[in-house]
């Protein structure tokens, strides 16, 4: 399950380092907490941030960098949709849905109005469960192209939940859906019955988190339970019989990925039991550890997840270890890796994790293939951490600029798609490609590409100006007069980027920095 109701929280300070990934003086500390002091960010997950404006921003998918969500303000918390959409609460508890146009790549919203005061929101195989300050459960399908309005509707038969989840099972006469609802009693019931009807899990009581086939009671023990399948057929009609995880004892975090769980005791241990990993593809091998063991080569943990073949943790220092996975076993002595210092919190994400540091930056590692990291690419992934872009709103004479893809900020200057702004100063914006060939000294042919946009001023009122830009070479005249461009314009996941100051100064606008509310203010008469 990837939520939980509540976690006990160690009584750990959170002491910062100055360095990234090293640390430093303490003269460069303090600064840092005094940048973290004005950090616009309120809160962030793994695929989002909230700023302290309200707005949210999302990346991921086609949107390689932070890209605000148009229509919403005043959002307190953020959830994920698959197909690259998702839902937001705001501080009403209107509950809003989001989700980008295939056509035009644009974000568009819409309220949801069937819930209010979204908390929690898990899908379990195509179903999704979504559950409501006040305890009521809603289900939507998940759509077929994954790209549709999610449509809610009441779960009768249930009330008082905290949390929802589940998993698949099987056997040889067929398969279902277990779902699981973790009430406010702390008591955990189930359904195997597309939801028509409920039972309570024998044992369970004063449970505070559930995470897959595993719950963390209150008083710091964790039970487990068999999930049925054809590979491990249990005995009995009723599999749900809770057993107490020896060896666990005193813990407040608990993790589970579905294959191996991490468990932080009270004391600020971490703990590992099951999955190590080895092997890739066809020939994939899982080897189990069901005895946990209490990791001797690191301390003071106040958080950790599993991503991919590595653990990560932070500690209460401010520092990010990695230890590997990918072993036939893996014990006590494993040796943690410095990954980064200077962090005071971190979000999985399965394949990545995002990093806050003191200063309030957000910082990603691991697998980026479709643009988890922010960090305005699509490398496959990063083996140390790498600072995602900020979140630059544009606005043009005070009213914002909603773009499909974020601002990308590189060598020092700010780009922004082909089509998202300069028509909207007046200008007419085209795009060619002219394919060439020229013969080679052996007799052959070599082809060449040109990509080459043009911007040109439509006011008749104005001096005409033609912008030409080729996007290969960065070749650029303004009217035929050749220009160098400090940074040239690039292309991103298909997607043409230009200059932003440059361009929108030359039809005659006036462009402001203010980094105090991370906005690019443009004016124009």
């Amino acid at each position: 399950m990837k939520k939980w109701t509540k976690l006990l929280g160690l009584a750990l300070s959170l002491a910062t380092a100055a360095g990234f990934p090293a640390a430093g003086s303490g003269a460069a500390a303090a600064a840092a907490d005094t940048a973290a002091a004005v950090t616009s960010i309120a809160d962030y997950g793994p695929d989002h941030l909230i700023k302290k404006d309200g707005s949210l921003w999302v990346w991921g998918d086609s949107r390689s960098v932070p890209t605000r969500v148009p229509g919403l303000a005043e959002v307190q918390t953020s959830f994920g949709l698959a197909g690259g959409g998702g839902l937001a609460v705001r501080q009403d508890l209107s509950v809003w849905q989001w989700q980008t146009n295939t056509k035009t790549l644009a974000m568009e919203t819409a309220q949801v109005p069937e819930m209010t005061g979204l908390t929690d929101l898990t899908l379990v195989q195509g179903t999704y469960l979504a559950v409501s300050g006040a305890g009521a459960v809603y289900q939507a399908a998940l759509p077929d192209d994954g790209t549709s309005r999610v449509s809610f509707s009441p779960v009768n038969g249930i009330d008082g939940v905290t949390a929802a989840g589940g998993y698949f099972e099987d056997n040889e006469q067929g398969a279902w859906k277990r779902f699981l609802f973790l009430k406010q009693d702390g008591t955990v019931w189930t359904s195997t019955d597309q939801l028509t009807s409920f039972q309570p899990v024998r044992k369970l009581s004063g449970i505070i988190q559930l995470e897959n086939n595993f719950a963390l009671a209150g008083d710091g023990t964790v039970w487990t339970w068999p999930v049925e399948s054809i590979y491990n057929p249990v005995a009995g009609s009723d599999v749900m019989n809770p057993v107490p995880v020896t060896g666990l004892k005193d813990i407040c975090i608990l993790r589970d990925n579905g294959r191996s769980t991490l468990a932080i005791d009270n004391s600020a241990n971490l703990w590992f039991r099951g999955m190590t990993i080895t092997g890739s593809s066809d020939g994939t091998t899982f080897h189990e550890q069901t005895v946990p063991l209490r990791f001797t080569g690191i301390r003071n943990v106040t958080d950790a997840y599993i991503m991919e073949r590595s653990i990560v943790a932070l500690t209460a220092d401010g520092k990010v270890y990695t230890t590997s996975i990918g072993e036939e076993t893996i014990t006590a002595e494993a040796v943690f890796t410095l990954l980064a210092s200077n962090i005071t919190s971190i979000k999985g994400g399965g394949r990545h994790i995002i990093m806050q540091k003191s200063d309030g930056t957000l910082w990603g590692w691991g697998v980026n293939k479709n643009a988890q990291l922010g960090y305005a690419n699509y490398d496959f992934s990063f083996d140390q951490p790498v600072p995602m872009q900020k979140p630059i709103a544009v606005t043009l004479n005070g009213e914002p600029v909603n773009l499909t893809n974020g601002v990308i900020t590189r060598g020092g200057q700010n780009f922004v798609p082909l089509r998202s702004l300069f028509d909207k100063l007046g200008a007419i914006v085209a795009y060619k490609e002219n394919h060439t060939t020229t013969p080679t000294s052996n007799g052959g042919t070599a082809s060449k590409v040109e990509k080459i946009v043009t911007i040109t001023r439509t006011a008749v009122s104005k001096p005409s100006l033609s912008i030409s830009i080729n996007t290969v070479s960065g070749e650029t005249t303004v009217n035929g007069t050749a220009v160098t461009l400090a940074t040239p314009p690039f292309i991103v996941n298909g997607t043409i980027y230009l200059p932003l100051r440059f361009i929108s100064e030359q039809l005659g606008a006036t462009v402001n920095w203010l980094p105090q509310q991370e906005e690019i203010a443009i004016s124009m008469k």
